[in-house]
């Protein structure tokens, strides 16, 4: 064995004690700080509302239960809506919700609000939790334990304190940008179907639009027509005037007026700009900027790379960071891709997807994040457009040179393992 080869095998075994380790104190210490941060034992006053997991799940059963009784008007009452939410779960009033999502998801809140609250959470979680896995599967079918730490990823962990849905979105957003161009039909369906949160399907619909995926783009828009059409049939018009009445307003002047104990939580650049005291049009200037280039060059690189793990990784972490109001926990939508693009090895991409250090920060921000959301200080949008700027570099890079476009200085070439050293 020659001593290059020894070397590179002793790299790859250093590269896979580092993901260990971050991959198993990830979860550590995500586990750690779900305990000191959320006191999830303490459901009357703490972060947890009604189970010592999955907090904004009582939002979304509440959604569901609301609309099997045709209680509708009560989504949009804001004083009465939180009334019912402190009463049914023996929670802290001041503690407040807002159920702020379109119709066309009630009828997938219904069976879970028909069921008793602690079995509807439970299941809520489980399946989510699958479906990170199925996301995973669909990039590293054979990498079982990339598809174990998408699982256990800090990412991961918050989805499940916060109780939201980003499993089912991750699944639906990883297939959407890895089948658009050969499965244009079911992508759309995805698409549509992550019309749920609007906004996450309009950001994608415009990456697979410059991406050239315009079939995939148009199939949804029949699908999307026909779920409004099965919302209005279950629950008649009212819950769409009100939608439009009070919460689409609602959830607008949110962003555009700057509510600073609502957005101090949002990881967004504009938000993070709002928060340091910048002027709004800066704000803005920063945050379309940096969301234009990444979806031009995520975009461009899905058009002529194709869908591998880092592209998609590069996509849905575009589709994100273009999104004014966006959510430590959203960050799961990516967390399949992100770790299947960090840590799932791939015969001659000796060009770590990440280095070490923003690779780390990407990795474990959702861990910290509400821990800086309560200091204010807008961490994680910074983290978050950093890593996924730093990672498009590379990848551009990367691409540019392998094809011959651009001439890389020798100390910036990708090295090569030392078996396609010698063969090229």
């Amino acid at each position: 064995m020659t001593s290059c080869a020894v070397e590179h095998g002793s790299a790859v075994d250093a590269a896979v004690r580092t993901r260990r380790l971050l991959v198993a104190g990830g979860f550590v210490l995500s586990l750690v700080l779900f305990f000191v941060v959320y006191r999830p034992w303490d459901l009357a006053n703490a972060f947890m509302i009604g189970a010592p997991f999955g907090r904004d799940f009582a939002n979304f059963w509440a959604g569901g239960h609301l609309a099997l009784t045709g209680r509708f008007d009560l989504l949009v009452d804001f004083t009465g809506y939180n009334d019912f939410i402190a009463t049914t779960f023996h929670h802290d009033p001041t503690d407040q919700l807002v159920f702020s999502y379109p119709p066309i998801l009630l009828p997938f809140l219904v069976p879970f609000g028909a069921l008793p609250f602690g079995l509807a959470v439970l299941v809520w979680t489980v399946l989510n939790v699958a479906l990170i896995e199925r996301s995973a599967r669909l990039l590293a079918d054979h990498d079982r334990a990339c598809r174990v730490a998408a699982c256990i990823s800090p990412a991961t962990v918050t989805m499940v304190a916060y109780g939201h849905f980003g499993g089912a979105l991750a699944l639906l957003g990883t297939y959407a940008v890895t089948h658009a161009a050969k499965r244009p039909r079911i992508a759309g369906l995805c698409l549509a179907l992550m019309s749920v949160k609007p906004q996450f399907a309009v950001s994608l619909g415009v990456l697979l639009l410059i991406a050239g995926r315009w079939r995939a783009v148009l199939w949804s828009l029949p699908v999307t027509l026909g779920l409004v059409g099965l919302s209005l049939a279950m629950f008649g018009l009212k819950p769409w005037v009100n939608f439009l009445e009070w919460t689409l307003p609602f959830q607008t002047q949110l962003v555009t007026h700057y509510a600073p104990e609502v957005l101090k939580r949002t990881a967004s650049l504009y938000a993070a700009a709002s928060l340091l005291g910048l002027p709004e049009w800066i704000g803005y200037g920063l945050h379309f900027g940096v969301a234009a280039v990444a979806l031009i060059g995520s975009a461009t690189l899905l058009r002529r790379v194709g869908a591998t793990p880092r592209i998609v990784a590069l996509a849905l972490l575009s589709v994100l960071i273009a999104l004014p109001y966006l959510h430590n926990y959203d960050l799961a939508v990516a967390g399949p891709a992100v770790a299947v693009a960090l840590f799932a090895g791939k015969p001659g991409e000796s060009r770590p997807f990440l280095s070490i250090v923003p690779a780390t920060l990407l990795w474990l921000v959702p861990t910290f994040s509400l821990s800086f959301d309560m200091l204010a200080m807008p961490v994680t949008p910074l983290v978050v457009a950093g890593a996924l700027l730093t990672a498009l570099c590379g990848e551009t890079i990367r691409f540019a040179t392998a094809s011959g476009r651009l001439i890389c200085p020798p100390a910036l070439r990708p090295r090569l393992p030392p078996n396609e050293a010698r063969t090229s």
